[in-house]
């Protein structure tokens, strides 16, 4: 007796019906132009916040980010194209308190941004910044220079003998330019001060090199990833530990588990039909 396959397919129709009812309610279909935006704590004397990604109303909460401290740099969070407000609280505030800082971001077709906090807790300054992303010639690495010292009014940076940014001052920030990969020698020069980091430069990587404050009073930097060997998607950030900058599931993720799961009903029905034929003729 040939086997029937239609309890199978309706489990797996059913499965797909539960993983779509979970599907968070994110504005966002796979026709709709999305962009994508990371958010950047750079201000050395402001404790940790919590930061809030929302509708321009601010009456939905679309991300949260909690306890994020000086030099912290989120994943990039993928957003249908819009106009979305950033808000920063001390961290564990109450609701209702007002925030440290308040600021809007365009999300644009295809484009990744950079939303940086930065400047002592005094002044503090919002700078948007456009994440060029794109091929890396073999054996090599992309990188570029987000000046955030607060205390070094320019700072010169070199990867190997490649000046990657000269003079560079507050808030600044480098074109990017393609260095040999490797574990990269990142020499940092702030008046008669001279500093020199390794940083691991994977080849096809894009990364930009945040140069930050020691409390020491002295220079480090910082070198996020942007992208990894792709000419369209960023893959996020640096890991950060504590779990404090973990991003929601990607929603592509879910959609290829639902069609991998209408992939296999259409293979079990078919199966079903080519196994049931020659027992009907």
């Amino acid at each position: 007796m040939i086997p029937s396959f239609r309890p199978l397919a309706a489990v797996i129709a059913l499965l797909g019906a539960l993983l779509v009812a979970l599907l968070p309610a994110v504005p966002a279909s796979a026709a709709t132009p999305t962009g994508w935006v990371r958010v950047a704590h750079l201000s050395p004397d402001t404790k940790q916040v919590d930061v809030t990604l929302s509708s321009l109303s601010g009456d939905t909460v679309l991300y949260k980010l909690s306890s994020v401290g000086y030099g912290a740099v989120s994943p990039y969070i993928h957003l249908p194209v819009g106009t979305y407000a950033i808000a920063m609280v001390p961290a564990g505030a109450p609701t209702g308190t007002t925030p440290v800082v308040k600021a809007s971001v365009a999300v644009t077709t295809g484009r990744a941004v950079t939303v940086a906090v930065m400047g002592l807790n005094k002044d503090l300054q919002t700078h948007v910044y456009t994440d060029v992303l794109g091929t890396v010639p073999s054996g090599k690495a992309r990188v570029r220079v987000l000046q955030a010292s607060t205390k070094h009014p320019t700072v010169t940076v070199k990867a190997t003998s490649t000046t990657v940014a000269s003079s560079a001052g507050f808030a600044s920030i480098s074109p990017y330019q393609n260095v040999q990969a490797g574990t990269v020698p990142v020499t940092l020069t702030a008046g008669a001060m001279t500093r020199t980091m390794n940083v691991p430069l994977p080849a096809g990587s894009v990364h930009t090199l945040f140069v930050l404050d020691t409390a020491s009073g002295g220079l480090a930097v910082s070198a996020i990833l942007d992208s990894w060997a792709s000419a369209v998607t960023p893959t996020g950030s640096i890991d950060t530990g504590a779990g404090g900058l973990a991003g929601p599931a990607d929603l592509g993720t879910l959609a290829a588990a639902l069609a991998a799961l209408a992939a296999v009903g259409a293979v079990g029905a078919g199966a079903e039909l080519v196994r049931r034929r020659p027992a009907d003729l």
